[in-house]
């Protein structure tokens, strides 16, 4: 498996946490954004070509506000990085 989709089942587990536990949630982020930042993070995994699709979510994060030190925000940041690299592919990781 590769490492960013380790980090994207990470992170749409702690989504889906947000989602289902509002008083868990921090005040900046609303039910719709988390649940289109999660459809986002699963159709980049699905298509894996930046040039193909490119998500919105981090242009939302930042017209949101959310604070850089979040972090559920910096897992997206980090997923967002891997999938413009390019670096989707299993290589490099080890055999689990």
């Amino acid at each position: 498996m590769a490492a960013i989709d380790r980090l994207v089942a990470e992170t749409k587990e702690e989504i889906r946490v947000l989602l289902r536990n509002p008083d868990k949630r921090p005040s900046f982020m609303t039910y719709d954004q988390l649940r289109d930042v999660q459809s986002e993070i699963c159709r980049m995994i699905l298509i894996r070509d930046p040039e193909k699709f490119w998500p919105y979510y981090p242009k939302g994060m930042a017209d949101a506000c959310w604070p850089l030190d979040h972090p559920i925000v910096k897992k997206l940041n980090m997923i967002a990085e891997i999938y413009a690299n390019d670096d989707l592919s299993d290589k490099g990781d080890q055999k689990e």
